[in-house]
């Protein structure tokens, strides 16, 4: 590590390097969703959502001071939700920094994502900022959470032929005395009903090689996660109507019905 970058990393907290890894490990993360992992509203903590936001908007504003992050040009609601709509992303400073953590070497260029990759990375890091709140709040305790590409699965198709199954997440949860391994999926009703059950079909597939299950010793329920309840009875009727897909391997709930399907015990 140069001396220059050793320098600046000693002036980081702990929560500095905390949201540098967020942003690392998500790739996108919005102030709102910044502000409900590291400034929580707690006793002791910050004492009102003001006082919480208002801490977070000076870590963040510091961190873009040192070109450690940057907020896209574009905003989640428009430039009416102000700085709480700004994305944020890790400059290349920020890169080369977490980089030189681990010892290695190298850098990545950063630039504006496009629109659907924005909106895809942000409904997926607000699923994980869900589960860590529900975690952090003792409602579910989150055993594990992998992100792409850490949660890809592959494994050997038909002919020889290697396959890659693409969750958005992993999550191991324990609600109660019941422990839960789930495949997530962040259904923006975007994808035509033909992609959707053919990404079924490839979860079918990979469950009936009994590779996760020998590893794991079960096999994930796929949650797919949609935006309300009309995209959800859409899924439904369609998985349903598949005879090639198992009844038991998928369920679909709504965005906001994914924490309370977290923590109800499943026996």
């Amino acid at each position: 590590m140069n001396p220059v970058d050793a320098a600046l990393l000693a002036t980081l907290s702990a929560r500095d390097l905390a949201i540098l890894d967020d942003l690392e490990q998500l790739r996108l993360l919005t102030s709102r969703s910044i502000q409900q992992l590291h400034f929580p509203v707690a006793p002791d903590a910050h004492a009102t959502m003001t006082g919480a936001t208002r801490a977070a908007m000076r870590v963040l504003n510091r961190l873009k001071g040192e070109r450690l992050i940057s907020h896209l040009a574009r905003r989640v609601g428009g430039a009416r939700r102000g700085s709480q709509g700004f994305i944020w992303q890790l400059t290349s400073l920020g890169d080369r920094i977490q980089r030189a953590r681990r010892g290695e070497k190298g850098r990545r260029r950063y630039t504006e994502p496009s629109t659907q990759f924005v909106d895809h990375t942000l409904a997926v890091t607000d699923l994980v900022t869900t589960l860590r709140v529900l975690d952090r709040e003792r409602q579910v305790e989150l055993l594990k959470v992998e992100t792409e590409p850490s949660c890809w699965r592959e494994f050997t198709g038909p002919h020889g032929t290697v396959l890659t199954l693409k969750p958005d997440l992993y999550a191991v949860t324990a609600a109660g005395a019941w422990e839960d391994s789930w495949f997530v999926e962040a259904d923006r009703s975007t994808e035509h009903l033909p992609v959707i059950l053919a990404k079924c079909r490839l979860y079918a597939r990979y469950a009936a090689t009994g590779i996760e299950q020998q590893s794991a010793g079960v096999f994930p329920i796929v949650l797919w996660v949609v935006p309300d309840k009309a995209r959800q009875a859409q899924l439904i009727r369609a998985i349903r109507g598949d005879p090639s897909l198992p009844d038991d391997l998928f369920r679909v709930v709504t965005t906001e019905q994914f924490a309370a399907h977290l923590t109800t015990t499943n026996p």
